[in-house]
């Protein structure tokens, strides 16, 4: 139960919410606490604010001597201006889903037959799925060399568990869905390897907490609305330090320090279930980065915390890795080897490290840059500089495209050590969509869930308890392969927009929507190759009812546009009500754009096993992903605007270009964005406003694509002024204009819809141009 005090504080918090969005909506300030000056400087403190937490991303990598990365011109990521209310009944109820995912998926990889026969049949059309299994299968179950016990083993995630709002189900039951106590809330997904942004989105936290302090600080009515400003104590003997506390649990958000507690725990119980070769001051742990990851400010910050704890932290790129195997700088100790034999083994070893089988052992990291002497003449204090690592840290390999042969090489070699694996592959496979489809069976969720977390039997009573709750989050997916879910492949491919197709990868930028499914589906009514939809899960599509919230985005300034004060901040007209920050860095803007949004709730979840013992199970630290409502992906990696705004694009079906010399509206200068603007699923008003240099393009409504209509393309001109026009096509008005002023934007926005622009250019007035 809420407190009076904690009431009025969400109370007036729709207060502070509210006119912070009038700042960005209406010109003129009418409002009762907060001033539009006094918005402007809270704007600039809350930049200030990310700036000292180093809330960025880079955007650019380039290569120095010596394989060195430097990476340069960081900017901010993209963030909401003020946080979103969340339920504390469904945060609650995501917390304890969240946790029980521990022993369900625990129980389910020590049961490695089982789990690799889930994906029996889609290795055949995956590669990179079979080359996964392939590994787990010569690791965990061979049956001629030595392999690895994964119930022996230490067994850790770093994961998180993403959810969304889903007011659908109300809706079609007759009930408001607008209400947030009438919202469901489902489980998109389970990541376990690789969740970004933690440390960054505790920066963020943090920067909201601070805003609304000094907002609660200034301005919290403590007897009441009507109270004057400046009082600090008032009814019920409420106080500024009463109303912190509150803000202080609304806004915490711990996952730096649930990572470090769960790496301390991979590394503490390694030493402890192992004899180090060298000591625990020359174990380390190893994390795994992308070529040229742009993202390591969010990485940074757990190295070094951790370095406070004296356990060491190296990071090293897919590259770097690559290159430490073809020296022979990364291999296994086998059991009864002593660190020299081991070292002259790996020296007189003719050819690759893998032409001999692996076997389990210590994985050791050689720093020397020189080549081993078994004789030490050469190199006295070589052994110092080899490391035994204790925990392998994955922030990349989810991906076919982080893959060549040497890296598949390196990845089984990873397997078969002794290293704890955050996460190990039959972990990551758990992570695929396929698991969280089969969980809707209840005879498998029932068996994996009647053991706990140290491997004892539930009561029947807990069992079906656990079942409940977890059941509460699921949403409906189904193998759109099989002849048992036809019903529904077949109301999908009617109804595309309330469903998705995913394939096995994590993240959501794989994912199928619209006219996409449709086409994948129809390969239902083809049996030779109706198995390939295996490589799918079909999925309802949440539909969380959206709400208004201010992007922030970083841009890159056009040419010729002026730079003001780094503090100054103003409002100005950019094909919408937009505020803009300009930066101090001469090249970047910031741009504030409302919009109608929906939000992810992503909770950090660490878990550790060794054995059957349990030594972790925590949900620490959270990742809130708002979005324009018109996204359809979750992916959080930053791209550019264009590129983001142009990938999903789909070709444009039987439609025809026509060309007239007509009078079009000439953008003005200012005008140097391109603008998309487009329809929800239920096409039921405009949302999103992105901004790119050079391109202008607007798009009313999605149905002239989806109904296959004919489109009514205006040639560009820059040197005369051409009028809009608008034809009727199935009863709907619609038009489609672009406009810029550099042709090979043109061209490139026109390749992305098949439309050939030379081919195009070359039309006389009055042709026609068909696809």
């Amino acid at each position: 139960m809420e407190s009076d005090l904690e009431s009025r504080v969400n109370h007036f918090y729709e207060v502070v919410r509210r006119e912070i969005l009038n700042f960005f909506t209406e010109k003129k300030d009418n409002n009762q606490y907060l001033s539009y000056a006094r918005i402007q400087l809270l704007i600039q403190d809350l930049m200030d604010y990310l700036n000292n937490g180093a809330f960025y991303t880079f955007t650019k990598a380039s290569q120095g001597e010596g394989n060195t990365m430097y990476l340069q011109d960081p900017k901010f990521f993209a963030f909401s201006m003020i946080p979103q209310k969340l339920s504390r009944n469904i945060l609650q109820l995501c917390q304890q889903c969240t946790l029980l995912h521990a022993e369900l998926f625990d129980n389910i990889v020590c049961d490695m037959p089982f789990l690799l026969s889930l994906f029996e049949g889609i290795k055949h059309y995956d590669e990179f799925c079979g080359r996964l299994i392939g590994i787990c299968e010569r690791v965990y179950l061979s049956m001629e060399d030595p392999g690895r016990d994964i119930k022996n083993d230490i067994r850790c995630v770093i994961g998180r568990s993403d959810y969304m709002l889903d007011s659908r189900q109300d809706e079609r039951n007759g009930q408001n869905g607008k209400n947030e106590g009438n919202c469901h809330v489902k489980q998109v997904e389970y990541n376990t390897i690789s969740v970004a942004l933690g440390n960054l989105s505790t920066v963020l936290f943090e920067a909201h907490k601070n805003m609304l302090k000094q907002i609660y600080r200034e301005y919290f009515p403590f007897k009441g609305e009507g109270q004057a400003q400046g009082h600090r104590a008032g009814g019920g003997g409420y106080s500024l330090t009463d109303v912190g506390s509150i803000l202080e649990r609304k806004f915490k958000n711990d996952f730096l320090e649930g990572t470090l507690t769960c790496l301390k725990k991979c590394h503490e119980a390694y030493l402890t279930e192992t004899q180090p070769l060298q000591g625990q001051n020359k174990t380390i742990i190893l994390s795994i980065l992308h070529n040229g990851d742009l993202n390591l400010f969010d990485k940074y910050r757990t190295k070094y915390e951790l370095n406070k704890m004296d356990i060491t932290l190296k990071f090293l790129t897919l590259k770097e890795l690559e290159l430490f195997y073809e020296k022979k700088k990364i291999f296994l100790n086998y059991p009864h080897e002593t660190l020299e034999e081991t070292l002259k083994r790996v020296k007189e070893c003719q050819g690759d490290l893998h032409k001999e089988k692996f076997a389990p052992g210590k994985l050791l990291l050689d720093l020397n840059t020189e080549e081993y002497d078994p004789s030490g003449g050469k190199c006295p204090n070589y052994k110092q500089h080899v490391f035994e690592v204790s925990v392998v840290y994955f922030r990349s390999l989810y991906s076919p495209d982080h893959f060549n042969e040497t890296i598949w090489h390196v990845r089984e070699l990873l397997e078969f050590s002794d290293a704890v694996k955050i996460p190990c592959l039959p972990y990551q496979l758990v992570g695929f969509k396929r698991i969280q489809m089969i969980l809707l069976d209840e005879s498998i969720l029932k068996r994996y869930l009647s053991l706990d977390l140290n491997k004892m039997r539930k009561s029947e009573k807990q069992i079906q308890h656990d079942m409940k709750l977890l059941q509460k989050t699921f949403a409906l997916q189904v193998d759109p392969s099989l002849s048992e879910n036809e019903h529904i492949v077949s109301q999908a491919i009617r109804e595309e927009h309330n469903y998705l197709l995913k394939p096995q990868r994590e993240g959501g930028k794989n994912n199928l929507h619209g006219r996409d499914i449709r086409e994948k589906l129809m390969l239902y009514y083809k049996p030779e190759q109706r198995d390939k939809l295996s490589f799918y899960v079909l999925m309802q599509k949440l539909f969380p009812t959206p709400f208004t919230a201010v992007h922030c985005r970083t841009r890159l300034r056009p040419i010729g546009e002026g730079a003001s004060d780094a503090s100054h901040t103003e409002k100005e007209k950019v094909g919408g009500n937009i505020s803009c920050v300009q930066c101090a860095n001469k090249s970047d803007v910031l741009e504030f754009s409302p919009e109608q949004s929906i939000t992810e709730i992503g909770l950090f979840h660490n878990f550790v096993f060794c054995k059957n013992v349990n030594l972790l199970n925590e949900q620490k630290g959270y990742l809130i992903r708002t979005k324009s409502a018109t996204e359809n992906e979750g992916a959080v990696k930053m791209l550019s605007v264009l590129r983001n705004t142009l990938r999903n694009a789909k070709p444009l079906r039987n439609f025809k270009l026509f060309l007239r010399e007509e009078d079009y509206y000439s953008p003005g200068e200012e005008q140097t964005a391109l603008r998309a603007t487009t329809l929800n699923s239920d096409y039921g008003s405009l949302h999103a406003n992105v901004f790119f240099n050079d391109v202008s393009i607007l798009v009313e409504d999605p149905r002239m694509t989806e109904k296959n209509s004919t489109l009514l393309f205006n040639k560009v001109r820059n040197d005369k002024r051409h009028r809009k026009r608008a034809f009727q096509k199935r009863g709907y008005w619609k038009k489609m204009h672009y406009f810029t002023r550099k042709a090979n934007m043109m061209s490139f926005a026109f390749k992305m819809q098949n439309i050939d622009y030379e081919k195009m250019k070359k039309l006389k007035r009055g042709e026609v141009y068909s696809t």
